[in-house]
């Protein structure tokens, strides 16, 4: 049930990005010959050894080696407008500590365009399915469903606006109790000071809303972070 669940959340976010990706093309189809499809991807492996301190790698304390691949489909349809799928498998395998051997499959969905001339929005969907290989620690598997919308608003050349709406769900296969939504409000503002100085500002709120099951606390949070930087 858990695995129906969340993969009807994840099938009706992408076709909902694709049904939009249609409308678009039907609209910047003159535009979008224009632009080339691209196809993009990686293949990535590499370990890690862990050792004592002064001791040789002989006396390991523990090893893992990882795989990584991903494939990327992206069209531009018009300046500022285009849409892309993402795919990517990632392995991690421990010589020791076999309980953190894990398979991370990710789906990823995106689609932006434009409004108005200043005024842009995205649609982001993530489905990610991790499965730990161990037997005994099945009960650790998971799907993930994020779904994020933003709002990206270019008042003039020094100053820009953004909003951003996620809304996330985890479901656990084996342990449903562990069951949580995560919902996320966050703005930022872009601040060109001068032509050297540049500030940008973040406000964000959490809430993690969990399974009445689970024993833990539903969660509250709150941040606001400020960067800046300088050209000397």
């Amino acid at each position: 049930m858990k695995r129906n669940t969340i993969f009807n959340y994840a099938h009706f976010l992408i076709l909902s990005i694709v049904f939009l990706v249609i409308l678009s093309l039907f609209s910047a189809t003159t535009l979008a010959k224009s632009y080339q499809p691209e196809i993009s991807g990686s293949f990535e492996s590499g370990d890690k050894l862990y050792t004592d301190p002064g001791l040789s790698e002989d006396d390991t304390v523990d090893y893992y080696k990882y795989d990584k691949q991903w494939l990327k489909y992206r069209q531009q349809l018009a300046v500022g407008e285009y849409y892309y799928f993402k795919l990517q498998r990632q392995q991690r395998i421990y010589e020791h500590s076999q309980t953190y051997d894990n398979l991370n499959l990710e789906t990823e969905a995106n689609y932006t365009f434009y409004l108005t001339e200043k005024l842009r929005n995205r649609f982001k969907v993530l489905l990610r399915d991790k499965e730990y290989l161990e037997l005994d620690y099945r009960y650790k598997d998971y799907q993930l469903a994020r779904l994020q919308y933003s709002l990206q608003y270019d008042l003039s050349k020094k100053h820009d606006y953004e909003l951003i709406l996620q809304k996330q769900w985890t479901e656990y296969e084996i342990s449903p109790e562990n069951d949580y939504q995560l919902n996320r409000i966050s703005f930022k503002w872009g601040w060109g000071v001068t032509e050297n100085l540049d500030l940008d500002t973040k406000l964000q709120f959490d809430q993690q809303l969990n399974n009445s099951q689970s024993g833990s606390t539903d969660k509250n949070g709150r941040k606001l972070s400020l960067k800046f930087k300088y050209k000397l």
